[in-house]
């Protein structure tokens, strides 16, 4: 979720850091810092994966859920965020869930997000004042009248039956939500028990959240739209392995983030199958396959950076090199600018110098090297020697783009060794010295 200080242009080397913090734009920050990355990411014009999901969103189908894929820190969330405030402009009601706010990270499961689901709902029907019937609400909340072996899980049923109307009942199933959402992330015990209740009676679940949802459709036809932000962040194959059928049955769209490296394990087939759509959301490539620049990419990069900041803050040449060694990926770049920027300001310098985006660069090249094993060294240095395709070894593939030691780029789904993880593998004399 954003922090409350909005972004704001950087006119002097102290400003660099909140610039680019590592978090989505939303509305406030679109007009002002969005760039459409979108032709440069996918190679062909009309190409785009996010207008995928919104025309399938706007066009209901036998199926409604949608997977976005893509290397962590490559700008889908902002991409997400920009999705929802066209469709809110359109007069959908969408809700954005920030799974990693709301669950235990490390311990996420598929039944998690389906109780999320029916919060989030709720939680649009307060914000829009299209409140689902009392009978379909007092369904939703009797679902939980279940025991553990010390205490009977807290309903809250004196207090809905105390306030008057649908009104009150909503308010009141919003504060059990608040309540069962706190237990998610902390309570083991009671987190077992509402897993459970799914598993046992998961399509009553299911009936009761695409009753809320009819009750949020516009008078003219369209439906409540759900955006599952950062599950890319958890446990996210063992989320949707074996339970889609669950996670896609709705009747309204869903949209879940989902990690571009598990799209090489072998039953990514079977899942995708679930799916209305299955898109990707590329790298902003900096080379082209055959090696060469590739300035189309390197101009847009250099667009989102200036949108943010003073360029006159870099030495010259700095921009290009910060670019050029972070091989498009918009986390290790932001990451570059704001580590240099922090040691420029520590150093009372100016300017963000070349020595110092070195050491910062230096700094991320550490920790990407720290992933790889040295038996693992073979694989990147076949793909760095130019097999860029048809890659046999998905195990190894999938736990390359992991660590974002490998990175995919567009159209035809190639690979790269990250610029920084080639670095070092020519440092340790894995590759020949670069020719200058």
């Amino acid at each position: 979720m954003r922090a409350e200080t909005p972004i704001k242009r950087a006119l002097s080397i102290r400003d660099i850091p909140n610039a680019f913090k590592a978090t989505p734009l939303d509305d406030r920050d679109m007009a002002e810092f969005y760039e459409d990355t979108m032709l440069v990411r996918t190679g062909q014009a009309g190409e785009s994966p996010i207008k995928d999901i919104y025309e399938g969103c706007c066009e209901l189908q036998e199926r409604n859920a949608y997977l976005l894929m893509g290397h962590m820190g490559c700008g889908k969330s902002t991409e997400l965020n920009r999705l929802a405030k066209r469709l809110r402009d359109e007069g959908y009601p969408v809700r954005v869930v920030y799974c990693s706010a709301e669950l235990d990270r490390a311990n996420m499961e598929y039944t998690d997000v389906l109780i999320l689901m029916a919060d989030a709902l709720l939680s649009l029907a307060e914000e829009t004042g299209r409140t689902p019937d009392k009978s379909d609400l007092e369904k939703i909340r009797t679902f939980w009248n279940v025991r553990t072996e010390r205490e009977r899980i807290e309903d809250k049923s004196e207090q809905i039956q105390a306030e008057a109307g649908v009104g009150g009942a909503l308010r009141g199933l919003l504060e059990v939500f608040f309540s069962i959402k706190s237990s998610l992330k902390y309570d083991v015990e009671k987190r077992t028990v509402y897993r459970e209740q799914i598993v046992r009676r998961g399509s009553d679940w299911l009936g009761a959240i695409n009753r809320v949802a009819d009750c949020l459709s516009t008078p003219d036809g369209k439906r409540p739209i759900l955006i599952f932000e950062d599950l890319d962040k958890g446990d996210t194959w063992n989320i949707f392995h074996g339970h889609c059928e669950m996670l896609t049955g709705m009747s309204f769209p869903v949209v879940y983030t989902f990690p571009i490296a598990y799209y090489y394990e072998p039953a990514f087939n079977d899942l995708s199958a679930f799916f209305s759509e299955t898109c990707n959301l590329p790298m902003i490539k900096t080379r082209t396959i055959e090696g060469e620049p590739f300035e189309e990419g390197r101009a847009a990069l250099r667009a989102i950076i200036e949108r943010r900041t003073d360029p006159s803050l870099f030495e010259d040449g700095v921009i290009d090199s910060l670019i050029d060694r972070t091989g498009g990926c918009l986390r290790h770049l932001f990451q570059a600018i704001t580590k240099s920027a922090v040691l420029a300001k520590r150093l009372s310098k100016p300017k963000i110098t070349m020595e110092l985006a070195d050491r910062a660069l230096m700094e991320i090249k550490s920790n990407l090297s720290a992933r790889v094993e040295g038996k693992e060294h073979d694989f990147l240095v076949e793909i760095a020697r130019g097999k860029h395709k048809k890659i046999e070894n998905k195990p190894m593939l999938l736990h390359m783009m992991q660590a974002l030691a490998v990175l995919e780029y567009n159209g035809e789904r190639w690979y790269n060794v990250h610029p920084l993880m080639e670095e070092y593998l020519r440092e340790i004399k894995m590759l020949p010295p670069k020719q200058q």
